[in-house]
């Protein structure tokens, strides 16, 4: 899980990431500065997604704004959810491509297990 959070981290684009799976935290970069954003970010997201699936809505993607940031809340597969935080201005299009990479991964390296057995 640090390697999708080391393709998901990039410097100008997304200052740190988590991955959720319910609510428990898999894998987080989030410096201590920010565990304040990331434990909002796990509330918010887990219960819009799962409010999202409830309502048979097929939305993976959510954004939050604290202060002169941004959360952004991608639903990877079933209940992974990749937080992303950015500043508030930044290019939401390079964030969601950051997103994109490591759902990518994930999926791939699901493959490459699966086809061990």
């Amino acid at each position: 899980m640090i390697e999708l959070l080391n393709l998901v981290d990039h410097p100008g684009v997304v200052e740190c990431s988590s991955i959720l799976k319910g609510k428990e935290v898999l894998a987080s970069s989030f410096p201590e500065q920010y565990k304040n954003h990331a434990t909002i970010a796990k509330q918010s997201f887990n219960y819009v997604f799962a409010t999202a699936a409830k309502m048979k809505s097929k939305h993976d993607e959510a954004h939050l704004e604290i202060g002169d940031k941004r959360l952004s809340g991608f639903l990877l597969k079933g209940d992974l959810i990749l937080v992303c935080l950015s500043a508030k201005d930044s290019n939401i299009q390079q964030v969601r491509k950051q997103a994109r990479q490591a759902s990518a991964k994930l999926l791939k390296d699901e493959l490459e297990e699966l086809s061990k057995f």
